[in-house]
Protein backbone atom coordinates (compact mmCIF):
# COMPACT_ATOMS: atom_id res chain seq x y z
CA UNK A 1 0.00 0.00 0.00
CA UNK A 2 1.36 3.25 -0.88
CA UNK A 3 1.99 5.35 2.22
CA UNK A 4 -0.11 8.67 0.99
CA UNK A 5 -2.82 5.97 -0.23
CA UNK A 6 -3.98 5.80 3.22
CA UNK A 7 -6.74 7.79 3.86
CA UNK A 8 -5.68 10.02 6.82
CA UNK A 9 -7.41 12.89 7.66
CA UNK A 10 -7.94 14.94 10.98
CA UNK A 11 -9.12 18.27 12.11
CA UNK A 12 -9.49 19.63 16.31
CA UNK A 13 -9.72 22.01 18.19
CA UNK A 14 -12.06 24.75 17.39
CA UNK A 15 -15.44 26.07 19.06
CA UNK A 16 -18.25 26.46 17.36
CA UNK A 17 -17.98 30.07 16.96
CA UNK A 18 -15.29 29.71 14.94
CA UNK A 19 -12.13 30.73 17.28
CA UNK A 20 -9.83 28.10 17.42
CA UNK A 21 -7.88 27.10 20.06
CA UNK A 22 -5.19 24.46 21.45
CA UNK A 23 -5.28 22.13 24.18
CA UNK A 24 -3.84 22.91 27.19
CA UNK A 25 -0.79 20.99 28.72
CA UNK A 26 -3.39 20.85 32.04
CA UNK A 27 -5.76 19.25 30.12
CA UNK A 28 -3.25 16.26 29.06
CA UNK A 29 -3.42 12.91 31.06
CA UNK A 30 0.33 11.23 31.57
CA UNK A 31 0.62 9.39 28.47
CA UNK A 32 -0.24 12.81 26.29
CA UNK A 33 -3.51 11.67 25.75
CA UNK A 34 -6.47 15.12 25.89
CA UNK A 35 -8.46 14.71 29.24
CA UNK A 36 -12.23 14.44 29.35
CA UNK A 37 -12.11 18.15 30.49
CA UNK A 38 -10.09 19.67 28.07
CA UNK A 39 -10.70 17.70 25.09
CA UNK A 40 -12.38 20.07 21.74
CA UNK A 41 -12.74 19.20 18.95
CA UNK A 42 -16.25 21.01 17.57
CA UNK A 43 -17.37 21.37 13.73
CA UNK A 44 -17.13 24.44 12.45
CA UNK A 45 -20.70 25.26 11.30
CA UNK A 46 -23.88 23.48 13.05
CA UNK A 47 -23.93 21.20 9.42
CA UNK A 48 -21.31 20.32 8.88
CA UNK A 49 -21.23 16.36 8.95
CA UNK A 50 -18.62 14.67 11.26
CA UNK A 51 -20.33 11.44 11.36
CA UNK A 52 -16.96 9.81 9.23
CA UNK A 53 -15.02 10.36 12.66
CA UNK A 54 -15.62 7.22 14.60
CA UNK A 55 -14.32 7.48 18.46
CA UNK A 56 -12.34 4.57 19.51
CA UNK A 57 -13.01 3.47 22.56
CA UNK A 58 -9.74 4.10 25.90
CA UNK A 59 -7.80 0.91 24.61
CA UNK A 60 -7.57 1.90 21.51
CA UNK A 61 -9.16 -1.70 20.18
CA UNK A 62 -13.00 -0.33 19.57
CA UNK A 63 -14.59 -1.69 16.41
CA UNK A 64 -12.76 -3.60 13.66
CA UNK A 65 -10.73 -0.73 12.33
CA UNK A 66 -7.45 -1.67 12.59
CA UNK A 67 -5.62 0.98 10.17
CA UNK A 68 -3.78 3.97 9.60
CA UNK A 69 -5.47 6.27 12.24
CA UNK A 70 -5.43 10.35 11.99
CA UNK A 71 -3.45 12.50 14.44
CA UNK A 72 -4.73 15.06 16.40
CA UNK A 73 -3.85 18.57 17.05
CA UNK A 74 -4.30 18.70 20.65
CA UNK A 75 -1.98 15.74 22.25
CA UNK A 76 1.22 16.20 23.02
CA UNK A 77 2.50 12.51 22.43
CA UNK A 78 0.57 11.78 18.87
CA UNK A 79 -1.54 8.53 19.53
CA UNK A 80 0.43 4.76 19.50
CA UNK A 81 -2.69 2.59 18.27
CA UNK A 82 -2.13 -1.40 17.58
CA UNK A 83 -1.50 -0.27 13.94
CA UNK A 84 0.78 2.46 14.68
CA UNK A 85 3.05 -0.15 17.06
CA UNK A 86 3.07 -2.50 14.32
CA UNK A 87 4.56 -0.34 11.89
CA UNK A 88 7.01 1.04 14.67
CA UNK A 89 7.71 -3.15 15.39
CA UNK A 90 8.13 -3.30 11.10
CA UNK A 91 10.51 -0.02 11.16
CA UNK A 92 12.93 -1.73 13.73
CA UNK A 93 12.40 -5.22 12.15
CA UNK A 94 14.51 -4.05 9.08
CA UNK A 95 17.61 -2.66 11.38
CA UNK A 96 20.76 -4.79 11.54
CA UNK A 97 22.79 -4.59 15.17
CA UNK A 98 21.02 -1.20 16.28
CA UNK A 99 20.97 -0.76 20.06
CA UNK A 100 17.21 -0.65 21.29
CA UNK A 101 18.55 1.10 24.55
CA UNK A 102 20.40 3.92 22.53
CA UNK A 103 18.54 7.09 20.82
CA UNK A 104 20.29 9.52 18.37
CA UNK A 105 19.55 13.28 18.44
CA UNK A 106 19.15 15.20 15.06
CA UNK A 107 18.76 18.43 15.03
CA UNK A 108 20.61 22.03 15.45
CA UNK A 109 21.04 24.39 18.73
CA UNK A 110 18.26 23.03 20.98
CA UNK A 111 19.35 19.19 20.37
CA UNK A 112 23.44 20.82 21.04
CA UNK A 113 22.30 22.54 24.04
CA UNK A 114 23.37 20.85 27.33
CA UNK A 115 19.82 21.57 28.95
CA UNK A 116 18.52 19.34 26.62
CA UNK A 117 18.47 15.77 27.88
CA UNK A 118 22.07 15.92 28.83
CA UNK A 119 21.67 16.36 32.76
CA UNK A 120 20.00 12.91 32.74
CA UNK A 121 23.24 11.57 32.84
CA UNK A 122 24.03 13.03 35.99
CA UNK A 123 21.91 11.17 38.83
CA UNK A 124 22.47 14.19 41.40
CA UNK A 125 20.94 16.82 38.59
CA UNK A 126 17.81 14.87 38.13
CA UNK A 127 14.37 14.92 40.08
CA UNK A 128 11.69 13.13 38.86
CA UNK A 129 9.13 14.81 40.98
CA UNK A 130 5.66 13.06 40.38
CA UNK A 131 7.06 11.41 37.52
CA UNK A 132 8.55 8.40 39.33
CA UNK A 133 7.00 6.25 36.53
CA UNK A 134 9.56 6.80 34.82
CA UNK A 135 12.52 6.11 36.47
CA UNK A 136 12.88 2.30 34.78
CA UNK A 137 12.92 4.18 31.41
CA UNK A 138 15.37 6.24 32.56
CA UNK A 139 17.61 3.56 33.88
CA UNK A 140 17.59 1.44 30.55
CA UNK A 141 18.56 3.84 28.42
CA UNK A 142 21.03 5.30 30.67
CA UNK A 143 22.53 1.45 30.53
CA UNK A 144 23.04 2.33 26.67
CA UNK A 145 26.10 2.60 24.94
CA UNK A 146 26.82 5.58 22.32
CA UNK A 147 30.20 5.41 21.77
CA UNK A 148 31.24 5.58 25.54
CA UNK A 149 28.60 7.38 26.71
CA UNK A 150 25.22 7.47 27.35
CA UNK A 151 22.58 8.76 24.49
CA UNK A 152 21.52 12.01 27.10
CA UNK A 153 24.93 13.25 27.30
CA UNK A 154 26.42 12.42 23.60
CA UNK A 155 27.65 14.82 21.23
CA UNK A 156 25.50 13.97 18.41
CA UNK A 157 27.39 14.46 14.97
CA UNK A 158 23.93 14.78 13.25
CA UNK A 159 23.21 18.42 15.50
CA UNK A 160 24.81 21.27 14.91
CA UNK A 161 24.26 24.75 16.14
CA UNK A 162 22.29 27.02 12.99
CA UNK A 163 21.63 23.96 10.95
CA UNK A 164 18.88 22.68 9.01
CA UNK A 165 17.42 19.65 8.00
CA UNK A 166 18.87 20.01 4.52
CA UNK A 167 22.42 19.78 6.58
CA UNK A 168 21.49 16.52 8.24
CA UNK A 169 21.33 14.64 4.67
CA UNK A 170 23.50 16.20 2.59
CA UNK A 171 27.27 15.00 1.71
CA UNK A 172 29.22 11.70 1.67
CA UNK A 173 28.87 10.14 4.85
CA UNK A 174 26.15 12.85 5.35
CA UNK A 175 26.22 14.22 9.67
CA UNK A 176 22.69 11.76 10.12
CA UNK A 177 24.60 8.75 8.59
CA UNK A 178 28.15 9.28 10.58
CA UNK A 179 25.84 9.08 13.77
CA UNK A 180 24.05 6.35 13.06
CA UNK A 181 27.13 4.61 12.24
CA UNK A 182 28.46 5.83 15.18
CA UNK A 183 26.05 4.57 17.62
CA UNK A 184 23.69 1.95 16.26
CA UNK A 185 20.47 3.61 17.70
CA UNK A 186 16.79 2.24 17.26
CA UNK A 187 15.11 5.80 17.41
CA UNK A 188 15.90 9.53 15.93
CA UNK A 189 14.66 12.59 18.09
CA UNK A 190 14.12 14.81 14.93
CA UNK A 191 13.82 18.90 15.43
CA UNK A 192 13.96 21.00 12.85
CA UNK A 193 12.35 23.99 11.18
CA UNK A 194 13.42 27.41 12.95
CA UNK A 195 16.47 27.54 11.04
CA UNK A 196 14.74 26.37 7.61
CA UNK A 197 12.07 29.08 7.78
CA UNK A 198 14.80 31.40 7.07
CA UNK A 199 16.11 30.23 4.10
CA UNK A 200 14.00 31.34 1.79
CA UNK A 201 12.61 34.96 1.07
CA UNK A 202 10.20 34.45 3.31
CA UNK A 203 8.87 31.50 5.63
CA UNK A 204 6.52 30.40 2.91
CA UNK A 205 8.89 30.21 -0.24
CA UNK A 206 11.02 27.98 2.60
CA UNK A 207 8.42 25.72 3.48
CA UNK A 208 8.50 23.40 0.75
CA UNK A 209 12.17 22.90 0.41
CA UNK A 210 12.24 22.00 4.06
CA UNK A 211 9.41 19.32 3.36
CA UNK A 212 11.49 18.11 0.62
CA UNK A 213 14.34 17.74 3.56
CA UNK A 214 12.76 16.86 6.18
CA UNK A 215 11.16 14.19 3.74
CA UNK A 216 14.23 12.54 3.09
CA UNK A 217 15.59 12.47 6.25
CA UNK A 218 12.98 10.42 7.69
CA UNK A 219 12.76 7.82 4.83
CA UNK A 220 16.70 7.86 5.06
CA UNK A 221 15.98 6.73 9.36
CA UNK A 222 13.47 4.89 8.27
CA UNK A 223 15.01 2.58 5.37
CA UNK A 224 17.72 2.08 8.15
CA UNK A 225 15.03 0.52 10.68
CA UNK A 226 15.33 3.57 12.97
CA UNK A 227 12.19 5.24 13.95
CA UNK A 228 12.44 8.62 13.78
CA UNK A 229 10.24 10.83 16.11
CA UNK A 230 9.28 14.33 14.67
CA UNK A 231 9.63 17.08 17.73
CA UNK A 232 7.58 20.47 16.80
CA UNK A 233 9.18 23.98 17.08
CA UNK A 234 8.30 26.24 19.45
CA UNK A 235 7.47 30.04 19.27
CA UNK A 236 9.83 32.81 17.86
CA UNK A 237 9.27 35.31 20.20
CA UNK A 238 12.47 36.80 18.16
CA UNK A 239 10.48 37.45 14.63
CA UNK A 240 6.61 38.22 14.77
CA UNK A 241 6.41 37.28 11.10
CA UNK A 242 8.71 34.35 11.69
CA UNK A 243 6.18 33.27 14.31
CA UNK A 244 2.95 33.29 12.72
CA UNK A 245 4.80 30.36 10.43
CA UNK A 246 5.38 28.70 13.29
CA UNK A 247 1.66 26.69 13.34
CA UNK A 248 2.43 25.94 9.83
CA UNK A 249 6.02 24.67 10.15
CA UNK A 250 4.40 22.81 13.10
CA UNK A 251 1.20 21.11 10.83
CA UNK A 252 3.10 20.27 8.42
CA UNK A 253 5.20 18.06 10.42
CA UNK A 254 2.76 16.53 11.95
CA UNK A 255 1.44 15.71 8.28
CA UNK A 256 4.73 14.49 7.21
CA UNK A 257 4.89 12.12 10.92
CA UNK A 258 0.74 10.58 10.07
CA UNK A 259 1.60 10.33 6.60
CA UNK A 260 4.29 7.68 7.55
CA UNK A 261 2.40 6.18 10.80
CA UNK A 262 5.60 7.43 13.09
CA UNK A 263 5.99 9.29 16.31
CA UNK A 264 4.84 13.37 16.42
CA UNK A 265 5.80 15.22 19.59
CA UNK A 266 3.99 18.61 19.70
CA UNK A 267 6.68 20.46 22.33
CA UNK A 268 4.56 23.86 21.42
CA UNK A 269 1.42 22.36 22.85
CA UNK A 270 3.06 21.38 26.18
CA UNK A 271 5.94 24.53 26.25
CA UNK A 272 3.97 27.39 24.80
CA UNK A 273 1.71 27.63 28.18
CA UNK A 274 4.32 28.34 30.47
CA UNK A 275 5.35 31.68 31.41
CA UNK A 276 7.08 33.42 28.54
CA UNK A 277 6.12 30.85 26.57
CA UNK A 278 9.09 28.44 28.10
CA UNK A 279 11.56 30.83 25.95
CA UNK A 280 15.24 32.70 27.27
CA UNK A 281 15.89 36.04 26.94
CA UNK A 282 16.55 36.00 23.11
CA UNK A 283 13.20 35.12 22.33
CA UNK A 284 14.25 32.26 20.02
CA UNK A 285 15.62 29.53 22.70
CA UNK A 286 14.27 27.67 25.52
CA UNK A 287 15.22 28.22 29.31
CA UNK A 288 15.55 26.32 32.37
CA UNK A 289 15.03 26.27 35.82
CA UNK A 290 18.42 27.77 36.98
CA UNK A 291 18.89 24.86 39.15
CA UNK A 292 18.76 22.44 36.50
CA UNK A 293 17.20 21.13 33.27
CA UNK A 294 16.28 17.65 34.60
CA UNK A 295 14.02 18.86 38.00
CA UNK A 296 10.86 17.59 36.68
CA UNK A 297 9.15 19.23 40.09
CA UNK A 298 6.48 21.08 39.55
CA UNK A 299 8.27 24.01 40.08
CA UNK A 300 10.91 22.97 37.27
CA UNK A 301 8.34 21.72 34.78
CA UNK A 302 7.28 25.87 34.79
CA UNK A 303 10.64 26.46 32.35
CA UNK A 304 11.34 25.21 28.32
CA UNK A 305 13.74 22.79 28.31
CA UNK A 306 12.54 21.35 32.04
CA UNK A 307 9.36 20.87 30.15
CA UNK A 308 10.58 19.12 27.30
CA UNK A 309 13.10 17.02 28.57
CA UNK A 310 9.97 15.54 30.55
CA UNK A 311 7.99 14.66 27.31
CA UNK A 312 11.11 13.38 25.65
CA UNK A 313 11.71 11.26 28.96
CA UNK A 314 7.45 9.99 28.43
CA UNK A 315 8.09 9.47 24.78
CA UNK A 316 11.01 6.87 25.49
CA UNK A 317 8.37 4.98 28.06
CA UNK A 318 5.40 4.43 25.30
CA UNK A 319 8.36 3.33 22.88
CA UNK A 320 9.32 0.71 25.03
CA UNK A 321 5.51 -0.08 25.28
CA UNK A 322 5.61 -1.41 21.97
CA UNK A 323 9.07 -2.00 20.99
CA UNK A 324 10.45 -3.78 24.36
CA UNK A 325 7.25 -5.05 26.53
CA UNK A 326 4.56 -6.31 24.30
CA UNK A 327 2.81 -7.70 27.71
CA UNK A 328 1.69 -3.57 27.41
CA UNK A 329 -0.10 -3.30 24.18
CA UNK A 330 -3.56 -3.72 25.45
CA UNK A 331 -2.87 -0.30 27.15
CA UNK A 332 -2.25 1.66 24.13
CA UNK A 333 -3.83 4.81 22.94
CA UNK A 334 -7.27 5.98 21.25
CA UNK A 335 -7.78 7.69 18.16
CA UNK A 336 -10.19 8.77 15.45
CA UNK A 337 -10.73 6.38 11.97
CA UNK A 338 -10.26 8.32 9.45
CA UNK A 339 -13.68 9.67 7.56
CA UNK A 340 -14.63 7.46 5.05
CA UNK A 341 -14.53 9.84 1.46
CA UNK A 342 -13.43 9.58 -2.45
CA UNK A 343 -12.62 13.01 -2.56
CA UNK A 344 -14.69 13.29 -5.70
CA UNK A 345 -16.98 16.48 -6.71
CA UNK A 346 -20.10 14.55 -5.44
CA UNK A 347 -18.30 12.67 -2.70
CA UNK A 348 -15.88 15.35 -1.25
CA UNK A 349 -13.31 15.02 1.99
CA UNK A 350 -15.28 16.91 4.27
CA UNK A 351 -12.93 19.39 6.55
CA UNK A 352 -15.29 19.56 9.54
CA UNK A 353 -12.37 21.43 11.98
CA UNK A 354 -9.43 22.99 11.66
CA UNK A 355 -6.43 22.54 11.92
CA UNK A 356 -6.74 20.08 9.49
CA UNK A 357 -4.43 17.68 8.23
CA UNK A 358 -4.41 15.30 5.57
CA UNK A 359 -2.05 12.83 3.66
CA UNK A 360 -2.99 11.29 -0.06
CA UNK A 361 -1.42 10.29 -3.35
CA UNK A 362 -3.00 11.51 -6.78
CA UNK A 363 -1.84 8.55 -8.27
CA UNK A 364 -5.05 7.07 -6.82
CA UNK A 365 -7.41 9.87 -6.69
CA UNK A 366 -10.81 8.98 -7.34
CA UNK A 367 -11.88 12.26 -9.77
CA UNK A 368 -10.30 13.17 -12.89
CA UNK A 369 -12.74 16.02 -13.73
CA UNK A 370 -11.47 19.22 -14.13
CA UNK A 371 -8.82 20.21 -16.16
CA UNK A 372 -8.64 24.00 -15.97
CA UNK A 373 -9.11 26.75 -13.77
CA UNK A 374 -9.58 29.53 -16.52
CA UNK A 375 -10.92 31.98 -13.80
CA UNK A 376 -7.89 31.70 -12.07
CA UNK A 377 -5.33 30.95 -14.76
CA UNK A 378 -4.80 28.91 -17.53
CA UNK A 379 -2.41 26.01 -16.03
CA UNK A 380 -2.84 22.64 -16.92
CA UNK A 381 -4.42 20.83 -14.31
CA UNK A 382 -5.52 17.48 -16.37
CA UNK A 383 -4.10 15.01 -13.90
CA UNK A 384 -6.26 13.68 -11.31
CA UNK A 385 -7.51 15.48 -8.25
CA UNK A 386 -8.96 15.18 -4.84
CA UNK A 387 -11.75 17.67 -3.69
CA UNK A 388 -12.27 19.07 -0.05
CA UNK A 389 -14.93 20.77 1.26
CA UNK A 390 -15.11 23.48 4.29
CA UNK A 391 -18.21 24.79 5.89
CA UNK A 392 -17.87 28.14 7.84
CA UNK A 393 -20.69 28.98 9.69
CA UNK A 394 -18.40 32.28 10.24
CA UNK A 395 -15.66 35.07 8.73
CA UNK A 396 -12.40 32.81 9.00
CA UNK A 397 -9.04 33.84 7.60
CA UNK A 398 -7.00 30.51 6.53
CA UNK A 399 -4.11 29.19 5.18
CA UNK A 400 -4.12 26.47 2.78
CA UNK A 401 -1.07 24.71 1.69
CA UNK A 402 -0.21 21.82 -0.34
CA UNK A 403 3.29 20.35 -0.29
CA UNK A 404 4.58 17.82 -2.84
CA UNK A 405 7.68 16.49 -3.07
CA UNK A 406 10.66 15.95 -6.15
CA UNK A 407 9.22 14.69 -9.37
CA UNK A 408 5.17 15.63 -7.93
CA UNK A 409 3.28 18.78 -9.18
CA UNK A 410 0.12 19.22 -7.59
CA UNK A 411 -1.27 22.37 -6.83
CA UNK A 412 -4.00 24.02 -4.61
CA UNK A 413 -7.33 25.97 -5.62
CA UNK A 414 -9.62 27.31 -4.03
CA UNK A 415 -13.32 27.33 -5.51
CA UNK A 416 -16.88 28.49 -4.97
CA UNK A 417 -18.86 26.03 -6.44
CA UNK A 418 -17.97 22.56 -7.82
CA UNK A 419 -16.15 23.66 -11.42
CA UNK A 420 -13.17 24.91 -12.56
CA UNK A 421 -14.92 28.29 -13.54
CA UNK A 422 -15.64 28.69 -9.66
CA UNK A 423 -11.60 29.28 -8.79
CA UNK A 424 -11.25 32.27 -7.22
CA UNK A 425 -7.81 31.70 -5.84
CA UNK A 426 -4.57 28.84 -6.93
CA UNK A 427 -0.74 29.18 -6.58
CA UNK A 428 1.30 25.85 -6.31
CA UNK A 429 2.04 25.83 -2.70
CA UNK A 430 -0.46 28.29 -0.40
CA UNK A 431 -3.08 30.32 -0.16
CA UNK A 432 -3.36 33.01 2.41
CA UNK A 433 -7.14 34.54 2.43
CA UNK A 434 -10.48 35.14 4.10
CA UNK A 435 -13.20 33.39 3.77
CA UNK A 436 -17.04 34.27 4.07
CA UNK A 437 -19.42 31.85 6.30
CA UNK A 438 -20.71 29.37 3.89
CA UNK A 439 -19.57 26.22 1.38
CA UNK A 440 -16.01 26.38 0.03
CA UNK A 441 -13.91 23.97 -2.48
CA UNK A 442 -10.96 23.14 -1.65
CA UNK A 443 -9.25 21.01 -4.72
CA UNK A 444 -5.80 19.32 -4.91
CA UNK A 445 -5.15 19.05 -9.11
CA UNK A 446 -1.96 17.30 -10.76
CA UNK A 447 -0.17 19.42 -12.93
CA UNK A 448 0.61 18.28 -16.60
CA UNK A 449 2.93 19.53 -19.12
CA UNK A 450 0.71 17.77 -21.61
CA UNK A 451 1.95 14.05 -21.86
CA UNK A 452 2.79 13.73 -18.39
CA UNK A 453 0.51 13.91 -15.64
CA UNK A 454 2.96 14.47 -12.62
CA UNK A 455 0.79 13.03 -9.81
CA UNK A 456 1.83 11.09 -6.38
CA UNK A 457 1.87 11.98 -2.38
CA UNK A 458 1.16 15.32 -1.01
CA UNK A 459 -0.35 16.94 2.13
CA UNK A 460 -2.74 18.73 2.25
CA UNK A 461 -3.21 21.59 5.65
CA UNK A 462 -5.99 23.86 6.51
CA UNK A 463 -4.81 26.57 9.13
CA UNK A 464 -6.66 29.33 10.86
CA UNK A 465 -4.96 32.27 10.88
CA UNK A 466 -4.49 35.20 13.44
CA UNK A 467 -6.97 38.33 12.98
CA UNK A 468 -3.89 40.32 11.88
CA UNK A 469 -1.99 38.33 9.72
CA UNK A 470 -1.07 40.09 6.41
CA UNK A 471 -0.60 36.96 4.72
CA UNK A 472 -4.19 35.69 4.99
CA UNK A 473 -5.68 39.01 4.22
CA UNK A 474 -8.99 39.50 1.94
CA UNK A 475 -8.90 38.40 -1.68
Amino acid sequence: MARASWLLAFASGCHQDGVATTQAWEGQATDGTASSEGTTGAALSSTSDSSGDTALDDTGSGGEYDGPISYPFDRVHSPITPFVAANLRAITSGGDGLANDVFMKVGASTEVSMSNLACFASPTAVDLGAHTELAATLERFLGGDALGTTPFDRSSLAAEVGRSAGWAVAGDPSPLVAEIEAISPSLALVHYGTNDMELGATPGTALPPFHDAMGELLDSLMARGIVPVVVAITRRGDDPAADRWVPVYNAAMLGMAQARQIPFLDAYLAIDPLPGHGLGADGLHLEADPDGACLLTDAGLQHGYNRRNLIQLEFLARSDRVLIDDDHLDELDSAWIPAEALGTTDAPVPIVALPFADARDTTEAASDEIDNYASCDATDESGPEVVYTLELADPRRVRIVALDRAGVDVDVHLLSGPTGADCVARHDTWIGTELEPGLHRIVVDTWSDGSIDYAGEYILLVLPCEADDPDCAPQ
